[in-house]
């Protein structure tokens, strides 16, 4: 059989990503194992620098500006509906955003449109997605987080502005 099957996927990484605190962006490389003297096999596995570094931006700490104010006074799972509705039915539709914020989106714009990699961070995670998956089940952990309303505005601005740039 000469044709290799890959069991584990490569991950392709987004322009724009929400991760937990302990993810990182990372290129695993697996060669064909070699084979150890008492039979055994031994993987062999490379971590690759990425080709475009990512810019990182946590996204939650207290001096963010788009940081979810909503989580002061709900559940962090309400909270997160709360923060996407106040940001396109308020922010966006009724242009209420302050500047701060309005800054910090158009320099995520801009660093998207220049085709660099973008982290948001936040610390209601440890890990991007679930951490069931992981083995590391905690409530205070969900799947959803407010970056992923975030990603979503900056790329719709991306897409809806005028500047080629």
């Amino acid at each position: 059989m000469t044709d290799e099957v890959k069991v584990h996927h490569e991950k392709q990484w987004e322009q724009i990503e929400v991760l937990g605190l302990l993810d990182a962006r990372k290129v695993v490389e697996v060669s064909a194992p070699e084979k150890l003297t008492d039979g055994h096999t031994k993987p062999k596995r490379f971590i690759k620098e990425l080709d475009n570094p990512s810019i990182k931006h946590y996204i939650n700490r207290k001096e963010s500006p788009v940081r979810n104010i909503c989580e002061d006074f709900t559940t962090r799972e309400d909270a997160i509906k709360m923060f996407d509705k106040l940001l396109w039915d308020s922010w966006h539709a009724c242009d209420a955003m302050e500047k701060p914020a309005r800054e910090w989106f158009a320099d995520r714009v801009k660093e998207y449109k220049h085709g660099n990699n973008i982290d948001l961070i936040c610390d209601c995670r440890r890990f991007r997605g679930n951490d069931a998956g992981l083995g590391l089940t905690n409530l205070k952990h969900p799947d959803d987080c407010h970056g992923y309303t975030l990603k979503k505005y900056i790329e719709f601005l991306a897409d809806n502005s005028n500047d080629s740039r």
